[in-house]
């Protein structure tokens, strides 16, 4: 949590100093994911996978740079585990900075990738017995591409790779697409 912050707040003072300089462009987004990752539980490597969504909230700075803070937070999930039932959910939240990259004479294509911190929070509830949480700090490596509808729509599509310090989760891949509006 606190590096996040101190993330944040290091990457809005950065950009805050040359905010006269450049256009800056606010804008909202939602996104539907798709996460894959192991769990490390008693031993056991266990595959487990979420259909989650987020919203999003960020800034863009000229055409090549921008922050971007995220929620996300699938649905309850019940699995069968070793004749065990149990249900459990994804949350995260943290910050993004990212890399734009226009194509084309038009530039309504973008690549992007950028780099993150994120924290990372399973519950799980085992039926008949009580629940457990694991949570962990997460380094987020994204690419993907953007497509800008209009000067403020644009669809994107992502992928993730999240590293995740001192946790039982481990190799978190995201897939996302989503829809950002900009002010």
């Amino acid at each position: 949590m606190n590096k996040t912050l101190l993330l944040a707040g290091a990457a809005a003072f950065l950009f805050a100093a040359n905010a006269n300089a450049m256009e800056t462009k606010p804008y909202v987004g939602l996104d539907y994911n798709y996460s894959s990752f192991d769990i490390a539980h008693n031993a056991q490597r266990i595959e487990d996978d979420y259909h989650n969504a987020s919203i999003v909230a960020g800034s863009k700075f000229g055409h090549n740079f921008g922050v971007e803070a995220f929620y996300q937070r699938s649905l309850n999930d019940t699995r069968n585990l070793a004749g065990q039932k149990y249900t459990s959910r994804i949350q995260a939240y943290g910050a993004d900075l990212l890399g734009y990259l226009p194509l084309g004479c038009e530039q309504k294509v973008e690549l992007i990738a950028g780099v993150g911190l994120g924290e990372y929070e399973m519950k799980v509830r085992e039926v008949g017995y009580g629940s457990d949480k694991e949570e962990g700090l997460g380094y987020r490596f994204n690419v993907g591409a953007q497509y800008n509808i209009t000067n403020d729509v644009a669809v994107r599509a992502m992928y993730r790779h999240v590293v995740l310090e001192h946790s039982d989760l481990d190799r978190l891949n995201e897939y996302s697409l989503g829809v950002r509006y900009a002010f």
